[in-house]
């Protein structure tokens, strides 16, 4: 059996959607989670898998700065991101919210220009640490997948 060694899956604090822009490593492909609430104080801690109502990747050349771009432009009426099509069916155009949205991430150092064993290998940890975010999700007792993850 092969042996690979992974970093483990790790989030950063929650972010408010509103300065999503200052995680350092939001160029960088990666995962990330989602949390509509209306709790007002996630901002700074550490994410919980009770709060968790999406779960997504990138291995985009905008990194998750490019996703999370294309999530602010479809729940305030764009298209792009199922997601947030979801989450604007369920919750309406973002300007009309009552719940504030906060967002995590774990990025990866990966070069997705560069076509190398190597590179394709980080790209593929991306993917492994979503389905690992999904498992673990489940393991919590939330159930499948979370509420806006509906793909």
């Amino acid at each position: 059996m092969r042996r690979i060694q992974l970093p483990e899956l790790e989030f950063s604090e929650w972010y408010d959607w509103s300065h999503r822009h200052r995680y350092p490593r939001r160029r960088r492909p990666g995962v990330y989670l989602i949390a509509v609430t209306d709790k007002r104080s996630l901002t700074g801690t550490r994410p919980e898998w009770k709060d968790v109502d999406y779960i997504g990747m990138t291995n985009s050349r905008n990194g998750l700065a490019g996703r999370w771009y294309q999530l602010d432009r479809t729940i305030k009426g764009g298209k792009g991101h199922s997601g947030g099509k979801s989450m604007r069916e369920d919750l309406g155009d973002y300007s009309q919210w009552k719940k504030c949205m906060y967002v995590a991430a774990m990025s990866i150092d990966c070069d997705v220009t560069k076509r190398s064993p190597e590179e394709y290998l980080k790209m593929g940890w991306v993917a492994f640490f979503e389905y690992e975010a999904f498992s673990k999700y489940a393991k919590a007792g939330k159930g499948q997948h979370p509420l806006y993850n509906k793909r």
